[in-house]
């Protein structure tokens, strides 16, 4: 076969593959990805204990998508049933599961309007994935150099863990605030103000939001936020990165 005939079969079967890869990555958060596969009956009791409530949901022809809130978690998921089992869980904006007509609203922080002028309010709901500092028990056997031989070891050992989760994010004016999934939290943190803590350093571009928050006096997270990609990074003790959606439905931010 001459090069040219074996390039445009390389070619061919590239964007083939390509064609194959679906459009955008879709998460199922960790605490429910042992559902997928269940039956619908079994399932919406396990959802509930949880922590997950059902907002809603609508059908089609052969399948039927119901939606699940987590308070705790700040969690929204869309549940896909086929043939009485869960075909899919994934994590989906959370005004998914409050309806298209409960705009969402901070507490205590205004709209965005102002009697004097334009103040630029921006409400975010991020998910995504990243690692906490936790203390973790562990036990088994390490080698002793003076013995020559393995040791039982166990005791608490300060490690990494991953998760799953979002993150909720609002600016009003000059002001900014963030609530992270309780999962995020370390072992140790500062007092929060139901859930919130400022965002301080705050630097509002066109393009790129930074600023930082404290979760203790160790762990000081920076904040990232590409406003042309819609992505989010977090960077400190705790790391997070992800994907926002504005939790304003009328447009994006």
């Amino acid at each position: 076969m001459k090069l040219r005939s074996v390039l445009s079969v390389v070619g061919a079967l590239g964007v083939a593959a390509l064609a194959a890869q679906p459009a955008a990555a879709q998460v199922t958060p960790s605490d429910v990805r042992d559902l997928v596969g269940a039956r619908a009956a079994g399932g919406e009791a396990e959802l509930a204990s949880r922590g997950y409530v059902n907002t809603g949901g609508r059908s089609g022809d052969d399948r039927k998508w119901t939606y699940w809130w987590n308070d705790k978690r700040g969690v929204c998921l869309s549940v896909t049933t086929v043939g009485g089992r869960y075909d899919s869980i994934i994590s989906t904006p959370a005004p998914d599961c409050r309806g298209s007509g409960d705009r969402y609203r901070p507490p205590e922080f205004g709209s965005g309007g102002s009697g004097d002028g334009y103040r630029e309010h921006i409400a975010l709901v991020c998910y995504g994935e990243g690692q906490k500092l936790t203390n973790e028990y562990r036990s088994g056997y390490q080698w002793d150099s003076d013995k020559r031989r393995y040791v039982p070891k166990s005791g608490y050992e300060l490690t990494r863990q991953d998760y799953d989760t979002s993150v909720t994010i609002d600016i009003d004016g000059a002001r900014g605030r963030i609530r992270p999934a309780k999962n995020m939290l370390p072992p140790i943190h500062s007092q929060s103000d139901g859930g919130w803590y400022e965002i301080s350093d705050l630097d509002i571009g066109r393009d790129m939001i930074r600023g930082q928050f404290k979760l203790n006096g160790a762990n000081r997270p920076k904040m990232t936020i590409d406003r042309r990609a819609g992505r989010i990074i977090i960077d400190g003790l705790t790391k997070f990165s992800g994907t926002c959606d504005p939790l304003d439905g009328d447009r994006k931010f």
